[in-house]
């Protein structure tokens, strides 16, 4: 008992750790969690084609910039990075259910 608590405890702050640096990384980039999901995931692509148009924007926005600070080599500015939380979701609601949707087409018909 008391070794599963300590695991737990240590894996929790290996979590947090690791959700830190992945924050710091986004907000270089100034890109959210949702931005970098796997698009050849076909949960993932059909989310994209029913998101609404101005989020679709605003993800192309975020992609380009991300994009250009890669090439340039220089992060965008700390205080602008304080503004932003890429742990927010703003896709996840149309991916849970294009998946949903997907396995419960696969048990209704069988896999594509």
């Amino acid at each position: 008992m008391a070794a599963s608590l300590v695991g737990k405890n240590v894996w929790n702050s290996v979590a947090k750790v690791y959700q830190a640096g992945v924050v710091q990384r986004l907000n270089q980039y100034g890109l959210k969690y949702d931005d970098i999901l796997n698009e050849s995931d076909p949960d993932v692509k059909i989310a994209l084609s029913r998101m609404p148009g101005d989020l679709q924007v605003a993800r192309d926005r975020r992609l380009k910039r991300a994009l250009d600070i890669s090439f340039k080599k220089k992060p965008l500015p700390a205080d602008f990075q304080k503004t932003l939380t890429p742990l927010e979701p703003y896709m996840e609601s149309i991916v849970d259910e294009m998946r949903s949707l997907r396995l419960e087409r696969e048990l209704l018909n069988g896999p594509r």
